[in-house]
């Protein structure tokens, strides 16, 4: 048969059922249908199966079933086919090849035609599009493993940020201690800058398994754009073109603003590295209901999202890539050019903040990330930061030191006395109850880490302010799982400084919630306690 004749026009039959007839049928079901002859060729599409293709019957009569498939797929196809010739029912997944490039999933089955002299002159293949499906199971996999991988991560950055917080706090404290000619103050700096480099991988790694603290403010996502689109046009280079379409009317989100900047720009910089000759970057806004056929792909609820489109006109990526793209060091890169935790980090960023992020792409035809950011019911006013204060860092007061692990609880604890601070120190939560109960006085600031053997820091906090519920509190921790919500902001009270800190950062911190105890433990203690000067002056000159 000619390739370019329409095989519906053929005087072909399947028993005694002439095609023309079962044309009529086969084009009103809604699966594809597809005759393949004896030697392999198609001999009738109907126009599902050729719609599903991006083809049309015409064009697939005479062509192989091969030309259909992807390559990995030829040898499992010519078995099912081999086995059509005695028997019937079996079914098998097969990956298409579209006309455009992308990739369809199906679930078929074959039964055999068979002439009535018992010769066999091809196959009926019913094909049903399990692409979505396949999606979705594949998107859940993705997110059980990237949940595995996550929770080891983060245990990992809770002992990593420990030990950096040890070794940066003692480092600063010898170099404090020696006189500014000698030449090991340059050694000790470089200890240091090599702690705050490897803080930083930690902070990706926790990003990625959406533990940090999050500092969630109303915004207008395309305000936040548009002011990043003005300084990512220098950083890309004159070879790319950053085109920016935003829908009139598009709803707030509520996001950490520094957060979503970091995951604008890591897709930006990556879609620079996709287009080496250049090219456009596209980025779209827009608001999209997420319907309930589609939250299950998108691991989203149902609702309605602000959704951002970031589209390169790059090398593209095959699906084999696309499948791990978000996984923690996981990179195309070369060995210096990337660590493989920026894609990583976007993940956990969105995933923290109720979102998603999907990916499509095709070799050759560039890629598209979707972001999908819940919308928000109404805009708020951002806090505002005070500036630091640039003073030396110094206090007076009393602290409960709450820290299971040894050398972060001395260097907190030097750090706090030498800036004038009387330290009760705890390696427990329960030893930590004990000190608040047995000291008659004051205690403006209860520190305390957040995950810990036995007693976390929230349960001490909970059980210190039912006598003391005007004590300024203060979480640290490398791995905030347990002191924050399921969203990553603070409950209701308490500041948290995040570990690996620096002696003045951590007085610093002290400092801006001492002004929280400025009242008796309880009135029934009133009588009991001495006056603050008077606790003052009994910790002057202790460690505490």
């Amino acid at each position: 048969m000619s390739n370019n004749a329409d095989s519906r026009s053929t005087n072909t039959s399947i028993g005694h059922v002439p095609m023309d007839r079962l044309g009529k049928i086969f084009d009103g079901m809604f699966d594809g249908v597809w005759l393949v002859g004896a030697d392999g060729r198609t001999t009738y599409a109907n126009g599902s199966m050729a719609e599903l293709l991006g083809s049309t019957p015409a064009l697939m009569s005479g062509r192989r079933v091969t030309d259909f498939l992807d390559q990995e797929s030829w040898a499992a196809v010519d078995g099912f086919l081999d086995r059509q010739h005695s028997s019937s029912g079996e079914r098998i997944e097969l990956r298409l090849r579209r006309t455009d490039g992308s990739d369809l999933y199906g679930l078929v089955a074959g039964s055999p035609i068979i002439t009535q002299d018992g010769t066999f002159a091809g196959v009926v293949l019913n094909f049903s599009d399990v692409t979505r499906k396949r999606r979705v199971d594949a998107h859940i996999a993705q997110s059980q493993r990237l949940e595995a991988i996550g929770e080891f991560a983060g245990a990992i950055s809770h002992d990593f940020n420990n030990l950096l917080t040890a070794i940066r706090g003692f480092a600063e404290l010898v170099r404090s201690g020696l006189p500014a000619d000698d030449t090991l103050r340059n050694d000790i700096d470089q200890v240091i800058l090599s702690a705050d480099r490897a803080s930083g991988i930690t902070r990706k790694l926790l990003a990625f398994t959406r533990r940090q603290v999050l500092e969630p403010v109303v915004l207008d996502p395309a305000q936040v754009i548009g002011d990043l689109v003005t300084m990512l046009r220098p950083m890309l280079g004159e070879g790319i073109d950053v085109i920016l379409h935003v829908q009139p009317r598009h709803s707030w989100v509520h996001v950490d603003p520094v957060q979503l900047e970091q995951v604008l720009v890591n897709l930006a910089v990556n879609a620079r590295d996709a287009m080496p000759g250049g090219g456009t970057l596209t980025i779209e806004l827009e608001d999209v209901e997420v319907p309930p056929v589609e939250a299950p792909a998108l691991d989203l609820p149902r609702g309605a999202y602000v959704r951002i489109l970031i589209r390169d006109t790059g090398v593209g990526m095959d699906e084999p890539t696309i499948e791990r793209i978000f996984d923690p060091f996981f990179t195309t890169k070369k060995a210096d050019k990337g660590t493989g935790l920026g894609l990583a980090t976007v993940y956990g960023i969105l995933a923290q903040s109720g979102g998603q992020i999907s990916a499509e792409s095709v070799p050759g035809y560039g890629s598209t990330f979707s972001i999908f950011l819940p919308q928000a019911a109404a805009p708020v006013l951002p806090s505002i930061r005070a500036p630091a204060n640039e003073a030396e860092a110094h206090g007076a007061g009393v602290v409960l030191l709450v820290e299971d692990e040894p050398a972060v609880r001395e260097f907190a604890r030097r750090a706090l006395v030498r800036a004038g601070y009387t330290v009760l120190g705890a390696a427990s939560g329960e030893e930590a109850i004990r000190e608040s109960e047995a000291w008659p006085g004051w205690i403006d600031v209860l520190l305390t880490d957040v995950v810990m053997s036995g007693m976390h820091g929230p349960a001490v906090v909970e059980r210190v302010r039912e006598r003391r519920p005007a004590i300024g509190v203060l979480y640290t921790s490398g791995y905030a799982q347990d002191a924050v919500g399921q969203g990553g902001e603070l409950g209701a009270y308490g500041a948290f400084l995040p570990k690996p800190f620096s002696a003045d950062a951590l007085v610093r911190a002290v400092k801006g919630v001492a002004g929280a105890a400025r009242q008796p433990i309880s009135p029934r203690h009133e009588a009991k306690l001495p006056s603050r000067r008077e606790t003052r002056r009994e910790g002057e000159n202790g460690d505490g």
